[in-house]
């Protein structure tokens, strides 16, 4: 299956691979890359397994229909970088689940910086 927005995700029955399409998406590859070394130990991301050049590869999570708020004030307070309105960390489409329930933060490359990109 194949997602396309500012990076073209490829999704595998056990791992999820993203490739920049433009700069807003290799900007997010980046942020990706740069919040998991930061933050790994301490918040539930997806697992980043492998970053290269822009390329991301992920974990594969269960999806979800829901996100609850709580969730997301959670890792908004975890990671200061997230604080910022015009983000999209609200939208269910952007988290899944582990096996044991836990809600997992699937796409996590967004920025201040790159959410005002969108603007333009």
């Amino acid at each position: 299956m194949f997602r396309i927005s500012t990076r073209l995700v490829i999704l595998f029955k056990n791992f999820v691979v993203k490739i920049p399409l433009e700069r807003k998406g290799f900007l997010q590859c980046r942020n990706e890359k740069v919040i998991w070394k930061k933050y790994k130990d301490v918040a539930p991301l997806a697992e980043l397994r492998f970053a290269l050049l822009g390329i991301i590869i992920q974990k594969r999570y269960t999806e979800v229909d829901y996100i609850p708020i709580e969730e997301v004030d959670k890792i908004k307070s975890i990671i200061p970088e997230f604080q910022f309105e015009n983000g999209d960390l609200w939208n269910y489409e952007n988290w899944g689940q582990e096996e044991n329930g836990n809600y997992i933060l699937l796409d996590y490359g967004n920025s201040k910086y790159v959410a005002g990109l969108y603007k333009k």
